[in-house]
């Protein structure tokens, strides 16, 4: 296991700079240099070339990524071109919220997935199957973005018992009760998107697994239907479960960003869209580097969950 958990890594730190290579190579070929943001407006040629001398832009591009990674590897991303604030900050600052906000809606998204896959498998061609395998199939059509509006119009305009936007009230943002009164639509809007799919993919697995002899055998010497499914059938249905959550960390990710816009949620997604539209390049360098490393590493330890479910699976 250590040896497969450090053949991983290696993997991981090798990816991460892949990635960082990409992106740096992409900001620096982007339109509208730094020089340009940093001063707005038209430059003159003299004046556009001492600001690139000054910022180290006219040295070549493999010495400038040299010097950016160095001071990567200390936690230093540099500093955004629109407040002058170290990126690093920026981002510890806002990755709270945004880990807040996705861990909520994956937990959600387990918690009703899971059950309610098993009861449509069990009761499979019921009505129970048909309105779940109906709920699962509206989630997944619904863009994130549409079923956050959808839901501030619902519960902040029609019904107004939840706050439409913010992390908390002004002046309460230490409040867990307020905060968790703000994360309640938001986590709702990513979570319900990703349980749709969840749900599906529990159902096909369980039918599944279902139809294996064990199972027939269980059943064969007396178990209940509810051990034979919650104790037998279930765990190893959860194998292509899991698969499914690790390969749905970008999409979280993803629909992160735009929940987080909807709802003026402060976390990492609302702050890489503000630099995207500022063309701060710093921040959206440390951003994507960051969110990178979290999937990655998501994934590890999907990897490292099939020894916990399925005891047969090792890695030694």
């Amino acid at each position: 296991m250590r040896a497969y958990v450090l053949r991983r890594l290696g993997f991981a730190v090798l990816m991460l700079i892949g990635v960082s290579m990409i992106l740096f190579a992409l900001m620096r070929l982007a339109p509208g240099g730094p020089e340009a943001v940093l001063i707005g407006g038209e430059l003159s040629a003299d004046a556009a070339a001492q600001i690139r001398r000054r910022l180290g832009l006219d040295r070549p591009l493999a010495a400038q990524y040299a010097t950016w990674a160095g001071a990567a590897l200390r936690g230093d991303f540099g500093r955004s071109f629109k407040t002058g604030d170290p990126v690093a900050g920026l981002i510890v600052e806002r990755l709270g919220p945004t880990l807040q906000l996705t861990g909520g809606a994956l937990v959600l998204a387990l918690a009703v997935a899971v059950p309610l896959g098993v009861v449509a498998a069990v009761r499979r061609g019921t009505v129970w199957d048909t309105l779940g395998s109906a709920v699962s199939l509206f989630g997944v059509s619904f863009p994130s973005f549409w079923l956050g509006i959808m839901l501030i119009l619902l519960f902040s305009e029609a019904l107004p018992i939840l706050p439409p936007s913010g992390l908390a009230e002004y002046g309460r943002e230490a409040d867990p009760l307020s905060r968790l009164r703000h994360a309640i639509l938001p986590t709702l809007t990513l979570g319900l998107i990703q349980m749709a799919a969840l749900m599906r993919f529990t159902r096909s697995s369980l039918l599944e697994t279902l139809r294996q002899d064990y199972v027939r055998t269980a059943r064969a010497k007396g178990l209940g239907d509810g051990r034979v499914v919650w104790r037998h059938a279930l765990r190893n249905a959860l194998i292509p479960v899991v698969t499914v959550v690790g390969l749905s960390l970008p999409t979280l990710v993803g629909g992160a960003v735009l929940t987080e816009t909807v709802f003026a949620w402060p976390g990492i997604g609302r702050l890489a869209v503000g630099a995207v539209f500022e063309r701060d390049y710093p921040v959206i360098m440390g951003v994507n580097l960051i969110v990178a490393g979290v999937v990655i590493a998501g994934n590890l330890v999907t990897d490292l969950a099939y020894c916990l479910i399925d005891p047969r699976i090792s890695y030694q």
